[in-house]
């Protein structure tokens, strides 16, 4: 009977909610770990669509705006690369650049969805309810929220950089290809190519945007995960009112498993998108790496397009990745917690058995799409897969040459 009347007491004796207004409160406090930096460049660029009211729908209308004539330039070059001759080097290269906008243009559309539909709020929400946001409040927290701060404002300074660098040398050329020629009409008059150089730098910002999205919230979560991992390890089981506190655990694990879950519901489409155009755009960059680099200078030359390839692809694996290793150590938190286990106590042994069952929710993390978890061996298999191809592709250029000298 003791063990029956401690699982029916109400969470709320354990564990009081916060009110709305605290809640809100302790978010904003937090709110560097929600991408606050992001938010600022998104204010800049006029596409921050949280708060409700008339900027709202002057940003939309601007964003709208934006999102058209952005798909209308990606079109405008999927016409002149398939209707112009080029080498296959030439190709690969123009197929790059168009993945990367057609990835800069769906990351802006989701970034839109989010806000709009109001789902990095509730999230916000939800992961304050849990443990009060005590994960973020550790060093760790501090030390993630700052690293990932200062990559994203180097990321939005390479994509400037790379961009304005790129439309300099345009404009110094006396000559220029057949597909720049006809670029050069993307907008009607020549003059106002320009354009298409700030659109195109808009983007790409949009989708560095959307990308610490992701890593910013994911991280987010980690940190409470880790925080709960720390907690059960330090867990004294032996220790008066043993059984109450170990249903607060039990309690606070079903509210991270919730949060972790609306995450992936979150991110899983998108994560899925990015994944399926990032391998096209690595084996593309293979294809142009193997025609183009024979040299040190080439290779240089080459750096950019390498560094956003891979860039794309870890910045939508790694902060998962973290996640799910979180997740796996807790029940081996749990399990290696003697105190909780060893003497035996009747209470005790079954709630923590309760929660080590919960444990056992193998399809907990990012997915991608539901299709695979975002973990370390799919950034291992996919790494093995583009060196597979490399391989090939370096096999084929030598064959192809020989046949030629024939």
């Amino acid at each position: 009977m003791e063990l029956q009347e401690v699982l029916i007491v109400h969470p709320e004796e354990h564990k009081p909610r916060k009110s709305q207004q605290e809640q809100l409160e302790l978010i904003n406090h937090h709110h560097k770990h929600f991408g606050s930096y992001v938010f600022f460049v998104a204010k800049v660029l006029r596409i921050d669509l949280r708060e409700p009211g008339p900027t709202r729908k002057i940003n939309l209308a601007l964003a709208g705006i934006m999102f058209l004539i952005a798909t209308y330039s990606i079109c405008f070059n999927i016409k002149i690369t398939f209707s112009t001759r080029h080498l296959s080097a030439e190709l690969a290269a123009q197929l790059l650049i168009i993945l990367w906008a057609v990835q800069s243009l769906i990351s802006m559309g989701f970034l839109i969805y989010w806000q709009v539909y109001g789902h990095l709020s509730e999230f916000r929400s939800k992961l304050a309810q849990c443990q009060n946001l005590k994960g973020l409040a550790s060093e760790n927290g501090d030390k993630y929220v700052e690293v990932t701060t200062r990559c994203f404002f180097s990321a939005i300074f390479l994509t400037c950089s790379i961009t304005a660098a790129l439309a300099t040398k345009y404009h110094l050329e006396e000559k220029h290809t057949e597909f720049q020629e006809k670029q050069s009409f993307i907008f009607f008059y020549p003059t106002l190519r320009p354009l298409y150089t700030l659109v195109t730098t808009y983007l790409y910002i949009v989708f560095n945007m959307t990308l610490f999205i992701l890593i910013h919230y994911t991280n987010a979560t980690m940190l409470e995960m880790r925080y709960f991992n720390d907690e059960i390890s330090k867990f004294n089981g032996s220790g008066p009112g043993a059984s109450e506190k170990l249903i607060q655990h039990l309690e606070i694990y079903s509210d991270l498993v919730s949060v972790i879950r609306h995450l992936d519901r979150i991110f899983r489409l998108y994560t899925f998108i990015m994944i399926v155009i990032t391998i096209p755009s690595m084996i593309f960059t293979l294809m142009m790496m193997n025609h183009r680099i024979h040299s040190f200078f080439d290779l240089v030359l080459c750096m950019p397009t390498i560094g956003l390839c891979a860039f794309s692809f870890f910045a939508v694996t790694i902060a998962p990745a973290r996640l799910h290793d979180e997740i796996c150590r807790s029940k081996g938190y749990l399990c290696q917690n003697r105190s909780i286990w060893f003497p035996y106590r009747k209470e005790v042994y079954l709630i923590a058995n309760t929660l080590c069952s919960h444990m056992e929710q193998f399809d907990l993390g990012v997915s991608v799409w539901g299709f695979a978890l975002l973990s370390r061996p799919l950034i291992l298999g996919t790494l093995s897969a583009t060196a597979m191809m490399l391989s090939l592709l370096t096999e084929l250029a030598l064959k192809a040459e020989l046949l030629n000298e024939v």
